[in-house]
């Protein structure tokens, strides 16, 4: 068996490559919207926390895009991995020519742990995140109070976005492995700031 590490370096420069990319922007659309809340993502239904979208933008569909304003930074431990990403969540009314009218923005936070595996050559995870908490960042139509809408967010989290974001970490990332080379009874350990993984290699040679 063979054994080599991965530190959190190695996870953090993966972040990164996402971010760059734009791998790690999502948006919440009404199509999206869990049915069982009974909540539809429109000015109307927003007008219970913000009164005055009902007459700024009455009875329009609604948007949420979320991205992070800088790479996520994770801790390995001898506990598994966690971190605290920062996400904005700009919110849009949807006007009746298809165009968009930015609405609020809000910065979320919560602690987040991960847990990952390796299958098949690629490192692969999961995340599970604990209550959101938000801000206000900026808004075009006027204060309001966040209190009513954190419950709202936290559903969005857990039933929208988390799922679309395992999704997403459910295909993996390649180990960085040679050409025909092939692992089989992989174990896995945490430590402090990185993780060791034990494999048996294969060569496959060439046909």
């Amino acid at each position: 068996m063979v054994y080599f590490g991965a530190s959190s370096y190695f996870f953090n420069t993966a972040g990164i490559a996402y971010h760059k990319a734009g791998a790690l922007v999502f948006e919440i659309t009404e199509s999206m919207m869990p049915k069982e809340t009974g909540f539809s993502l429109d000015t109307s239904s927003f007008s219970a926390f913000i009164p005055q979208l009902e007459e700024m933008y009455p009875n329009m569909p609604m948007k949420f895009r979320l991205s992070t304003p800088t790479a996520p930074f994770l801790t390995i431990g001898p506990g598994g991995i966690s971190f605290q990403p920062i996400v904005d969540a700009q919110a849009y009314a949807i006007l009746p020519n298809s165009s968009l009218a930015p609405l609020f923005l809000l910065s979320l936070t919560g602690n987040v742990s991960a847990v990952i595996n390796v299958r098949s050559g690629r490192i692969a995870g999961s995340l599970d995140v604990g209550r959101i908490r938000l801000s206000l960042k900026d808004s075009a139509v006027g204060h309001f109070q966040l209190r009513m809408m954190q419950s709202l967010m936290n559903i969005l989290t857990s039933n929208t976005l988390l799922p679309r974001l395992n999704a997403r970490l459910d295909e993996g990332f390649p180990l960085p492995l040679l050409d025909r080379i092939q692992l089989s009874n992989i174990l896995m350990r945490f430590h402090q700031n990185f993780l060791l993984l034990g494999a048996d290699v294969h060569f496959q040679p060439r046909g």
